[in-house]
């Protein structure tokens, strides 16, 4: 009998997207076992030192590198945006500001649907707190945890990821003329975009073809942080863009 041997394009359990938060030491986990209840799924040695660890919040994953970085991590420790939905906007800042939080605006009723409170953790991290409200809520379009992206030049940023990550965009809004906000659809994951200080991120985007995707990003004006090779987890390699964002193009190693 003869083995087949399949290479899926995406780990199993996760999506297109999974941000990679680097922090500086251990504690980060801690804050979203405390928070948002997660649940780690794996833990071991990271490629550039350090730790790497994997968390479930809701139907999202999460990739955490622990520990300065090393010689051969290009990913930098840096604070990075998210929202997040759960069943309590209230009850959930709470646990957050007990588990160390900052308040960076008490929940309250907002006008694009959802009752919402903001809090950054004690490594920098801003967490969009959200319950939906109604049918006008972006959360039926978007995971448990889905990264919120900032650029100066929003609009501009948002033709890059267009052309650079095959990014579709699902909505905008305007105002005065002037972009405000967008939903762009990569695979079976969402991002969201919003003007204003970039908070750049590291992001694991999970493709069929990493190595087009990877010259892709290049002639869209990415440059280059990791060729594209292989290693133990798959083939991967990785590109920064004009604002800062990292995006690593990835393929599962092949299954039998």
């Amino acid at each position: 009998m003869t083995t087949v041997m399949t290479e899926p394009a995406v780990r199993e359990g996760f999506t297109t997207v999974t941000p990679y938060i680097r922090v500086p030491e251990a504690g980060l986990v801690d804050f979203l076992v405390q928070t948002f209840d997660a649940k780690e799924t794996m833990s071991g040695s990271g490629g550039g030192g350090g730790m790497h660890r994997e968390v479930r919040i809701g139907d999202s994953m999460v990739m955490i590198g622990e520990g300065a970085a090393g010689a051969g991590s290009v990913m930098p420790v840096r604070p990075v945006a998210f929202h997040v939905f759960v069943a309590d906007a209230d009850e959930t800042f709470r646990r957050a500001l007990a588990a160390g939080a900052t308040s960076l605006g008490e929940p309250a009723d907002r006008p694009y649907g959802e009752r919402s409170g903001f809090v950054a953790d004690r490594f920098g991290n801003h967490w969009y707190i959200s319950t939906p409200l109604g049918p006008d809520s972006v959360a039926g379009a978007l995971r448990t945890v889905t990264p919120f992206l900032h650029a100066v030049r929003a609009a501009e940023y948002h033709e890059f990821l267009e052309r650079a990550l095959g990014a579709s965009g699902e909505m905008r809004h305007d105002e005065g003329g002037e972009f405000r906000y967008a939903r762009l659809r990569i695979g079976d994951a969402a991002i969201e975009l919003g003007t204003g200080e970039g908070m750049p991120g590291s992001f694991m985007l999970y493709v069929t073809d990493p190595d087009e995707r990877y010259q892709q990003a290049l002639a869209a004006g990415a440059t280059s942080v990791m060729p594209m090779s292989d290693a133990p987890y798959g083939r991967v390699g990785g590109v920064e863009d004009p604002v800062g964002n990292q995006w690593f193009f990835a393929r599962p190693p092949a299954s039998r």
